[in-house]
């Protein structure tokens, strides 16, 4: 449609006494109208105690360290890297601990990480996620001990 013929709708539309807009408005009314009579029977049948006692308890939270950068050992003139995405799963409840020991884990991944760049186990196609995983478990459990359940590798991109 082009912009002279929208112009002549409107035109028409504004001789025979009403508009477009009021159409769309008087739409969206009704239907506000419509929502607002079904919400008095959803008020009605909820119960307070009904709500909290059906949410779901949480087993766990998670806690996101970061991405941490390690740079890999290299015999040629290119350099090569490794992308590690961690997030810690804890314990419902025990996430705080974490959360304060935030600067002190990521040294602890930090170090880890580095360490196994060393020893080539960072290599592409030679990183064993599950090991990567229970590696930096056994380096976090040494700083915060309790409320640990999993570390989840988010990312693991070789450069």
């Amino acid at each position: 449609m082009t912009r002279e013929e929208a112009f002549a709708k409107q035109a028409d539309a504004n001789r025979r006494g009403f508009s477009m807009n009021r159409i769309s408005t008087r739409r969206i009314a009704m239907g506000f109208l419509a929502g607002l009579a079904t919400a008095p029977l959803a008020i009605l049948t909820a119960t307070p105690g009904r709500a909290a006692e059906e949410a779901p308890k949480k087993e766990f939270e998670y806690v996101a360290l970061g991405d941490f950068t390690i740079n890999l050992p290299s015999t040629g003139r290119r350099m090569s890297y490794v992308v590690v995405s961690v997030t810690l799963e804890t314990e419902a409840g025990h996430s705080q601990p974490f959360k304060d020991l935030q600067p002190r884990l990521k040294q602890a991944v930090l170090r880890r990480l580095m360490s196994m760049s060393e020893r080539q186990e960072l290599r592409p196609g030679r990183t064993d996620p599950a090991q990567l995983r229970d590696n930096l478990f056994d380096s976090l459990t040494q700083v915060q001990e309790g409320g640990l359940r999993d570390v989840v590798i988010t990312r693991l991109l070789h450069s």
